[in-house]
């Protein structure tokens, strides 16, 4: 099994770099608010129903377990009781598609600390949603992405197939735990230190370029966090095909994406 893995990881490393040589090319495919992922969400004005109202088709929350309840907060110090995860998202989604019968969303949840104690408690709050849940055999509208400190991947195949994770690497997992992977996630500061004003470098471009590449090799969409969040960023990565395009500032992606204005 080692030796396969191996074998994946230079086939993919080759074609990446490969691919890169390939930067010019630039997306063809029709980018919307559908697109756009909320980073962060709980931390706008309004939770949840901003980024939902809005069209986005990927929402993020951050998550501690508490006295057995998942309260949403960036660190310990901001946790607050009333903060639930059960009140500020998963009642109102709940809601929203019980009556908006086509929508689809990616909810994508970072466990803050501790996969063992955090799991089971999601496997319980997010039970009445069950009807809505993506994965093979169950064509639904809701995907449940697992972020930050999730298992290994040989521990991820010991929960529900609708819970999926989301990962910064593709490397050393089998086929089987690949399956259990929804969504590629890195840092953007890794490959550039681009901050949006001036024009990327070619070096960067080809970085970038190849991570893209390596994680669509594999079947895989990617993300970007930690991207300079503004409109020549947000060109640049529909240019170079990044899959999903985060944002702190919902009202401006979603007007630019939905007006198309990446096009110009």
């Amino acid at each position: 099994m080692k030796s396969i893995m191996n074998k994946l990881t230079y086939e993919i490393s080759l074609i990446a770099i490969t691919l890169a040589g390939l930067s010019c090319c630039k997306s063809t495919r029709d980018y919307t608010s559908a697109d756009a992922h909320s980073h962060n969400d709980y931390q706008n004005s309004i939770p949840f129903y901003r980024a939902y109202n809005a069209g986005f088709g990927s929402i993020e929350v951050d998550v501690f377990a508490v006295n057995g309840r998942l309260l949403v907060a960036h660190s310990e110090k901001e946790i607050t009781a009333s903060r639930s995860l059960k009140r500020l998202y998963l009642a109102p989604l709940m809601e929203k598609l019980k009556g908006d019968t086509t929508r689809k969303l990616r909810l994508l949840i970072d466990i803050k600390k501790d996969y063992k104690a955090t799991l089971p408690l999601m496997l319980e709050e997010l039970a009445p949603l069950s009807r809505y849940f993506d994965y093979p055999g169950h064509a639904g509208r809701l995907s449940v992405v697992m972020t930050g400190s999730v298992p290994p991947g040989a521990i991820m195949l010991n929960y529900p197939a609708w819970l999926n994770f989301d990962v910064n690497h593709v490397k050393g997992f089998t086929q089987q735990q690949l399956e259990r992977i929804a969504l590629i996630s890195v840092p953007f500061t890794r490959f550039s230190k681009w901050e949006g004003k001036e024009d990327i470098s070619q070096s960067d471009i080809d970085r970038l370029t190849a991570i893209i590449d390596s994680a669509h090799v594999v079947g895989k969409k990617i993300r970007f966090w930690g991207t300079p969040d503004n409109p020549a960023c947000w060109k640049e990565l529909i240019r170079l095909r990044s899959d999903v395009i985060g944002t702190d500032h919902i009202d401006e992606l979603a007007s630019y994406l939905n007006k198309k204005l990446y096009i110009n």
